[in-house]
């Protein structure tokens, strides 16, 4: 539960990479993904990763004027859709079978929550599972960039 101020080891954008839809026949590029938004960086075989999911659904639901994205990484299509659905996770999900947008912020493993700005900007994020004061914390720092 490391946080790092966005200046830190890390890029202030996503890298340009396309990215496939989970669920979807398309692609997007991550470094156009825009806010204000929350992008998780996750996989189904990452334990901390499984149980912040319904938390970031929740705040998803309760949150309608922030972007919530997931980057399912390093992880088969199959057991994401699955943990997916027994999370009640319903926001857009890419995928990133080779961990490019991970490498990119050189954070050494899952997961991982950015939260970026109406520009694309990383403003904050956290490293490892994140907690329900962390996540008020990431939402009102995108609340600040409005």
């Amino acid at each position: 539960m490391e946080r790092k101020a966005p200046g830190d080891e890390s890029s202030d954008r996503l890298p340009a990479v396309d990215l496939p839809c989970l669920n979807e026949r398309r692609a997007v590029d991550a470094s156009r993904l825009a806010g204000p938004a929350v992008v998780n960086l996750w996989a189904s075989w990452c334990g901390p990763c499984r149980k912040e999911m319904p938390m970031l659904a929740e705040a998803a639901r309760d949150n309608p004027d922030v972007r919530f994205v997931g980057i399912n990484t390093q992880d088969r299509s199959e057991a994401a859709a699955d943990l997916l659905v027994r999370t009640g996770v319903t926001y857009p999900q890419l995928v990133d079978v080779d961990a490019v947008v991970l490498g990119y912020t050189r954070v050494p493993g899952l997961p991982v929550t950015l939260a970026l700005d109406a520009d694309g900007k990383v403003v904050d994020r956290v490293i490892g599972e994140i907690s329900g004061a962390e996540l008020s914390t990431l939402l009102d720092s995108l609340a600040e960039q409005e």
